[in-house]
């Protein structure tokens, strides 16, 4: 027999030893981890971590700098009349003065509508909570507006990290999941996902476009949003679920009482 076949016969049974040792110790994990909660603290971890890293980067003015105005630069070189139109209303669809006033009015929704109560608190929470947020740490780190190319848009505040791509996750996210949760086909989930995502990174993209922040304020925007935008969901996953503890099992479907005419079959 060759050493080759005997090297792959072993490789294969060592493979097989490993597999059925991992099924016999780590399937009955499998339920606590394969979660939405459990997969959601991983990704704000993941988010968490790489928003202190450009923060540091952001700090130090040397880590990203490169990255920063690559970024800058090529966007420039890819500026025409059509794009500024498409990237210009792409900006628009996460203004922060308009999700503040969304916000507002989620905030009257819940008060005067009892049954959307939920909904708007949850939209309300996750659009002025996160403008709180995001605006502290706006003027935590007091960076200043990119300066290597042309803006095609004004502000007035700080740059890091964008608001923009901040309320973009939360916002749109918050509305992903509302149809995500009312609907069982995943075909149709999946499109509504995909749709999101790609709205949610124009929007990133068109705030480096136009020249009003770095790539590195985007990133931190995205990364920031995430945990925030988790903890709200998961708070009102959580309030549903007690509610629904709380209403009563559904009982056995009514049966109508029979008269005595009805007993009788006609001849």
């Amino acid at each position: 027999m060759k050493l080759g076949t005997i090297g792959r016969r072993a490789a294969a049974g060592v493979g097989r030893m490993v597999g059925m040792r991992a099924r016999k110790y780590a399937a009955p994990l499998l339920p606590a981890l394969v979660t939405p909660v459990a997969i959601g603290a991983g990704l704000s971890a993941g988010a968490l971590a790489l928003f202190f890293n450009i923060a540091d980067d952001v700090r130090d003015t040397e880590g990203v700098w490169r990255f920063d105005h690559d970024g800058l630069r090529l966007a420039l070189s890819l500026r025409t009349p059509r794009r500024t139109a498409l990237m210009q209303g792409a900006s628009a669809l996460a203004r922060p003065d308009v999700m503040t006033g969304l916000g507002v009015v989620a905030v009257g929704v819940s008060y005067f509508a009892p049954r959307y109560r939920p909904k708007g608190v949850l939209l309300a929470a996750t659009l002025l909570g996160g403008g709180a947020i995001i605006g502290g740490i706006k003027h935590r780190f007091a960076r200043e507006r990119p300066s290597v190319i042309e803006a095609l848009a004004k502000e007035g505040t700080f740059s890091f990290p964008s608001g923009h791509s901040f309320i973009a996750i939360c916002f749109y996210g918050v509305l992903a999941s509302w149809w995500i949760r009312a609907r069982s086909d995943w075909f149709r989930r999946l499109i509504v996902g995909a749709a999101a995502s790609n709205g949610i990174l124009l929007i990133g993209a068109s705030r480096v476009y136009l020249g009003v922040h770095y790539p590195s304020d985007v990133l931190a925007g995205y990364a920031a949003a995430i945990p925030w935008l988790t903890a709200c969901l998961t708070a009102y996953t959580q309030y549903e679920r007690r509610v629904a503890a709380l209403l009563p099992p559904p009982g056995p479907p009514a049966i109508e009482p029979t008269t005595e005419a009805q007993r009788i079959e006609p001849c």
